[in-house]
């Protein structure tokens, strides 16, 4: 195993015993509360951006430095859905040696830095046993990595157990469940289902992460995704309303247009773009909502919005935290970034947080000052809301505050990739994995072949395992794409 500097869990995933106290320690706390290595990993990164990326709202290199995702952990799935990234041959794909894993892991981690972002991901890694995908997560966690489990959930639902251990058992923090309509292969899937008719599904699934957390006493956090198509487009904004009912059980909800890469069924619609989703997820949220509060890499990939969602006797807000045309909105969350920028509160002591707090705030004090004065602003913006959630309060009803973060991420198609734009996107990539020693962009895996001969390379090592066996022929046409190795290092 690879040694990192911030191993903070033992062996099985869970947090260590407490961080001996020192007043070594506490004074380089105070000194440096952000490892070298974040600053160092985050500065690289940020200068890696074009010059005109390099903006306020620009959170790569900055909070954070990407995320990164594993590959033929496990390749098959047992759904069918009509929107799929997956090979042709995804489902004769053998999954990976454990040591294979490990490795694409140790790469994430040497790339993203201390607690890094790392999906484990493939196809449907819940297919695995509950030991072999618990070891990864807790392997991930021992290096240094922030692992989350990418999963369609139906085990979850079929075997809560196999939840509940991977929390309790092997250090799980975090998972993403895609539930959508083009799910063919969930029960009671049927051609022409609404996303309204899933939302049963959606609450099982809430409720199911509530109970979790209630009997292990274990921080999880959950996201949701979901891809758009031409049948769901126009009932984005239903899902938006139930994700508002539940930001306590879901605290990200990501919407993905299909695009043209695997074995997907759906046409890609062409010329849907991200203001087209956004103005659906803003009819959900019930108000205009800034769409660039947030950069993640290039603009042209993504939207990220935070928000906060206040629940009370039945009423229901939705507050931004940088709105359009507030320039201290915007001017206060570039100021936290260069604050904050790097901090990880995960795997440590809270006297440990506490001292590399304060010291960030030894860093930045104009900023301490400033933060109770826009705290002020922003509550005199809310007057109206805080009156009625004061009334609420008066009853003795429950207040709910919760976070979430609304995001929009937009995948290329083959045709994409080598436009100056398709360019300029893969350059500012922030989602990346490791293939032969290369981190490469995830559009670059799915829209090239390059999956499919990396399944085809795992076959042929399951027949002829003492063999250096060649490359399969192809079993299908390349529809327009070619060799996935050569046109990934083109492009990289």
């Amino acid at each position: 195993m690879t040694q990192h500097p911030t191993q903070l869990v033992a062996e099985n995933g869970r947090p260590k015993s407490p961080t001996p106290w020192s007043w070594r320690r506490v004074v380089r706390s105070l000194l440096s509360p952000v490892s070298d290595e974040r600053r160092s990993i985050n500065r690289r990164r940020w200068q890696s951006l074009p010059e005109h990326l390099r903006v306020p709202q620009q959170t790569m290199g900055r909070g954070h430095h990407s995320c990164g995702a594993t590959h033929g952990v496990m390749e098959r799935c047992n759904f069918a859905c009509t929107s799929c990234y997956l090979s042709s041959v995804a489902n004769a794909t053998p999954p990976l040696e454990q040591a294979e894993v490990h490795r694409q892991l140790d790469e994430l981690r040497a790339f993203l830095g201390p607690q890094g972002k790392a999906q484990i991901t493939s196809g449907e890694v819940t297919l695995l046993p509950l030991e072999v995908l618990g070891g990864y997560v807790s392997y991930a966690r021992r290096i240094g990595l922030d692992p989350m489990v990418m999963t369609h959930g139906q085990r979850f639902l079929d075997e809560p157990e196999y939840l509940r251990r991977l929390v309790a058992d092997f250090g799980l923090m975090k998972l993403s469940v895609h539930v959508d309509s083009t799910q063919r292969g969930r029960r009671g899937w049927h051609r022409g289902q609404t996303e309204r008719e899933l939302d049963e599904v959606r609450s099982r699934y809430a409720q199911l992460i509530r109970r979790v957390r209630r009997e292990t006493g274990r921080t999880v956090h959950a996201a949701t995704t979901v891809t758009v198509t031409e049948h769901n487009l126009d009932q984005i904004s239903d899902i938006v309303d139930w994700v508002l009912d539940n930001a306590d059980a879901f605290r990200m909800i990501s919407f993905q247009p299909v695009a043209a890469v695997g074995r997907t069924q759906d046409e890609r619609i062409s010329d849907l773009g991200l203001d087209d989703v956004w103005q659906r997820i803003c009819a959900g949220l019930g108000r205009p909502v800034n769409r660039h509060a947030l950069y993640f890499g290039h603009p042209e990939c993504h939207i990220i919005c935070p928000v906060v969602v206040v629940r009370a006797g039945g009423e229901r807000w939705v507050v931004e935290t940088s709105r359009q045309g507030k320039r201290w909105d915007q001017a206060f969350l570039d100021r936290l970034m260069n604050a904050i920028g790097g901090f990880m509160t995960y795997d440590k002591p809270r006297w440990l947080n506490a001292l590399q707090l304060l010291g960030l705030a030894a860093k930045h004090p104009l900023f301490v000052l400033e933060a109770p004065a826009y705290g002020l602003y922003r509550l005199w913006g809310l007057r109206r809301a805080l009156g009625r959630l004061l009334g609420h309060a008066l009853r003795l009803r429950r207040i709910s505050i919760q976070p979430l973060a609304v995001v929009v991420h937009k995948f290329m198609s083959p045709e994409e990739l080598e436009t100056p734009l398709g360019r300029e996107r893969l350059a500012a990539c922030v989602f990346q994995l490791p293939v032969d020693g290369t981190m490469i962009p995830m559009c670059q895996m799915n829209a090239t072949e390059l999956r499919l001969e990396l399944n085809q390379d795992l076959r042929n090592r399951a027949s002829q395992p003492e063999v250096a066996a060649p490359r399969q022929q192809r079993s299908r046409p390349l529809r327009a794409r070619d060799n996935g190795r050569e046109r990934a290092a083109r492009l990289g």
